[in-house]
């Protein structure tokens, strides 16, 4: 399995197609937190638990039901879940062998020939399981076995796993594109709640409701598209379409803060001074200014 050789490994079975090997490593053993790398393109079957991180890759709890896929000279440490050890079963298939399987799901499997196997590892069907550790009690047992049975079952095996990877990847890829819309719209729908209807006094809750979602999962949402939480992203709104409102100088400013959905006037006076440096009052000062002299050029003409 490993660079570390006949000590930690047995090979049990080999042909030019296939090698069939035990991987014993206690926990104690001073390789136990790195074998690597791999010395082949490997199927790997755990009978104990330890955890797996192959460079590249998230690290895996490498348990019995679970199949572990390496590539030729993968590196990859390993981390200790119990005092077993790593108690594993491998097997070793030729690469033009790996890619064969490996083409029948992924056409692209030839541009990375010296690296097919996309994923670390995928879930162990318990027939699969049953079938490997069948073959290699019988092996060892010195039971005469036929080596078309033994290979075909291996090939077999194989070939179910990686499509099992597959599937299990294009699966979680659709839910998370699904999911993603599912929040993109849920997003879109909040802003547009917000949008339109920034001057009435909206509630967490009442957003939620209409949006057929909870307060928390609508807030962690809408900050993780947006960088605002909704209070931030609904107070810009209101602030900035004070600035006109509060320009025109028609409109007190204590019925313009409640106009906007401010529940004292106090309130919007501090954020509007928090937001653009200077108060309402100073605001429609400048504002008003503005406007004479804008006038008074236009007389002057």
């Amino acid at each position: 399995m490993s660079e570390v050789g006949t000590k930690l490994d047995r090979i049990i079975y080999s042909s030019s197609l296939l090698t069939i090997g035990l991987f014993r490593c206690p926990a104690w053993h001073r390789a136990f937190s790195n074998t690597g790398p791999a010395s082949n393109h490997l199927l790997v079957f755990p009978r104990s638990s330890v955890i797996i991180t192959q460079a590249g890759h998230q690290p895996v709890i490498a348990n019995p039901n679970v199949v572990m896929f390496y590539n030729r000279h993968q590196e990859y440490e390993r981390g200790k879940l119990s005092d077993w050890g790593d108690v594993c079963e491998f097997f070793a298939f030729s690469p033009p062998t790996i890619i064969e399987v490996h083409r029948q799901v992924d056409p692209t499997v030839e541009a990375r020939a010296e690296r097919p196997f996309r994923f670390s590892h995928t879930t162990s069907h318990p027939h699969n399981y049953l079938k490997q550790r069948r073959i290699v009690q019988r092996i060892l047992s010195g039971a005469q076995l036929d080596s078309m049975y033994i290979e075909e079952t291996m090939l077999s095996i194989l070939s179910q796993s990686v499509q099992t990877a597959y599937q299990h990847h294009d699966t979680h890829f659709q839910k998370r594109q699904e999911s993603e819309r599912n929040h993109a719209e849920l997003v879109h729908h909040t802003q547009s709640i917000l949008s339109t209807r920034f001057a009435e006094g909206l509630t967490l809750t009442q957003i939620a409701l209409e949006l057929n979602s909870s307060v928390y999962h609508l807030c962690r949402i809408f900050r993780g598209h947006t960088g605002l939480t909704i209070h931030n992203y609904l107070n810009q709104i209101r602030l900035r379409s004070a600035l006109d409102w509060v320009a025109e100088g028609s409109k007190d400013l204590a019925n313009v803060a409640l106009n906007l959905g401010y529940s004292h006037h106090s309130h919007f006076t501090q954020a509007f001074r928090r937001t653009f440096g200077l108060t309402p009052r100073a605001w429609r000062q400048q504002a008003s200014s503005h406007r004479l002299e804008k006038m008074s050029k236009i007389l002057t003409v």
